[in-house]
């Protein structure tokens, strides 16, 4: 989070703390939290290798350099140790600040009293008493005597506590960049996250030792550092990706030479190379994919990292956590699916962001693709139906619907545009105007329009008194021509509809029959 190119700790904070803010909005377990306390064993480990690189930088430094008589080297001799002195005494007030967080738990250990303390007793201490103010102070007066020992100017080293705003990703997110720098860091955070925040400004400090070191040991002329040890690094985007995601990240030795060109490969296929401040790295891409995850949701996949130097092979294993992605469904108005009916449905994975691009399959339904993303039409032939949802081509998983039967139509008798009451009938001169509606249930209607068109095919119309029939015909359509009855008609009568064959119009246009049952086929009106 110094800002500039980031490092692969300053990706990790950002990970760690969108993974935070998103997971405390979820009312995180605290198997999640557990994680974190990994997250900052590694730092802690992290900030144990980078000390002793730091200390083997000046000692060599010293020892090619130490006895020259000229005031520059000597000058940059002094300032070394300077700035291991500065950094050790900016270590010690770190290691401090981070007992005091735990001792607010009760403890002086990463225990599970820790981990599962969810109280917001550090983030209060941090923003509203005064060691929170110390702490951010501590990290600016640092990296302003950093900078007039090494020389080195604000773009090399930017400030550590940097606000939101100041942090290209978060400089545009409402939610976050008009918060300070400590709010940022700790609000709403647990103990162990803010353990594990605090320990990985404290490897960003030792970043900027050695980067300072490093310039110093130009100013010097001394010749590269003898590492006695070489090991293939990856600076990976994230540490967790969701599956179907793309997983991202550089391959690089950590002591790098200008002298040879190395060959880099990912499972044994050959990376293509680049160069970022000097050192050469390879490319890694590729999309995650799922599958075999645990309890808490994540599945713990590898791949196989080598460097062919000319004389050696590097090689090492780097595994990285796929999250399993939550798939989210918004089906219109509809709670459920209507069989055999065009259903809008949008089918989201959050997780994936951007790199959204889905295709959807299932055994018991067509799918016809929206205009964005995620959008479908799903016409089910089934009462239930499972949803194959791939992105990239990667399974990500299955989503089920349940499927409801098409609720019954009415057949509403209408004089013009105004319903028939059945009980008082009509006059003899309405008879002309009789028709026949179909009308569809409501909810399905408000659903699926386009399923909810109903039309009459085949219907007999009879006009008697008793059992006897005074008249009768047969109709195509829902408006059969009465106009001769009218004259005919006397109080007493009764119209007689009986529907034999109706049809809705289904999504596809395609005409589908209705199943009519006697109960509400035949619609009886009294002539008054």
């Amino acid at each position: 989070m110094a800002g500039g190119k980031e490092t692969p700790r300053q990706k990790m904070i950002g990970m760690m703390y969108l993974v935070l803010t998103a997971l405390l909005a979820l009312q995180v377990s605290n198997a999640v939290l557990e994680k974190f306390a990994i997250i900052y064993e590694t730092l802690e480990e992290l900030s144990q290798t980078a000390t002793s690189k730091n200390q083997k930088i000046l000692s060599a430094l010293i020892e090619e350099k130490g006895k020259s008589p000229d005031p520059k080297i000597v000058k940059a001799l002094e300032n070394s140790r300077q700035v291991r002195d500065l950094t050790k005494t900016t270590i010690e007030s770190i290691e401090k600040l981070k007992a005091t967080m735990k001792s607010l738990s009760g403890t002086t250990e990463i225990d599970e009293k820790l981990i599962n303390d969810h109280s917001s007793k550090v983030a209060t201490m941090m923003m509203s008493q005064p060691e929170g103010k110390a702490f951010e102070k501590l990290l600016n007066d640092y990296v302003t005597k950093l900078r007039e020992l090494s020389g080195l100017d604000a773009k090399a080293l930017p400030n550590l506590a940097k606000p939101p705003k100041e942090i290209e990703v978060f400089a545009k997110d409402e939610d976050h960049a008009n918060k300070d720098f400590l709010t940022f860091t700790f609000e709403n955070t647990p103990v162990i996250a803010a353990l594990a925040s605090v320990t990985q400004m404290q490897t960003e400090v030792l970043d900027y030792e050695t980067k300072a070191l490093e310039r110093l040991k130009e100013i010097a002329g001394a010749g590269d550092v003898k590492f006695d040890r070489m090991v293939p690094m990856i600076r990976s985007k994230e540490s967790i990706v969701a599956a179907g995601a793309t997983y991202e990240a550089d391959l690089f030795i950590s002591a790098s030479s200008t002298s040879f060109q190395p060959e880099m490969f990912m499972n044994g296929s050959k990376l293509q190379l680049f160069e970022e401040n000097g050192i050469k790295m390879g490319k890694i891409k590729f999309t995650a994919s799922g599958g075999a995850y645990n309890k808490d949701g994540f599945a713990t996949k590898s791949f196989k990292a080598e460097i062919k130097l000319p004389e050696q092979t590097l090689e090492r294993t780097v595994e990285y956590l796929v999250a399993q992605p939550t798939i989210k469904v918004t089906t219109g108005n509809a709670p459920t699916l209507y069989l055999n009916c065009g259903n809008n449905v949008t089918i989201e994975v959050p997780a994936l962001g951007t790199s959204y691009n889905p295709s959807f399959s299932s055994s018991a339904a067509e799918i016809r693709k929206g205009d964005k993303p995620g959008k479908v039409t799903i016409i089910p032939s089934a009462r239930k139906i499972a949803v194959n949802v791939s992105n990239g081509g990667t399974p990500i998983g299955v989503q089920n619907f349940d499927v409801k039967l098409i609720p019954e139509p009415r057949f509403v008798a209408y004089i013009g545009n105004t319903p028939v009451d059945l009980r008082q009938g009509i006059k003899p001169n309405q008879v002309r105007s009789l028709r026949i509606v179909i009308e569809p249930d409501e909810n399905f209607k408000e659903e699926v329009p386009k399923d909810a068109r109903y039309s009459i095919k085949d219907m007999e119309v009879i006009m008697g008194a008793g059992p006897v029939a005074k008249a009768q015909m047969r109709a195509t359509n829902s408006s059969p021509d009465l106009g001769a009855w009218s004259n005919s008609a006397k109080s007493g009568d009764r119209i007689v509809f009986s529907i034999r064959e109706a049809v809705r119009k289904t999504y596809t246009d395609k005409e589908e029959k209705v199943a009519i049952k006697s109960s509400n086929s035949v619609v009886v009106i009294p002539v008054n």
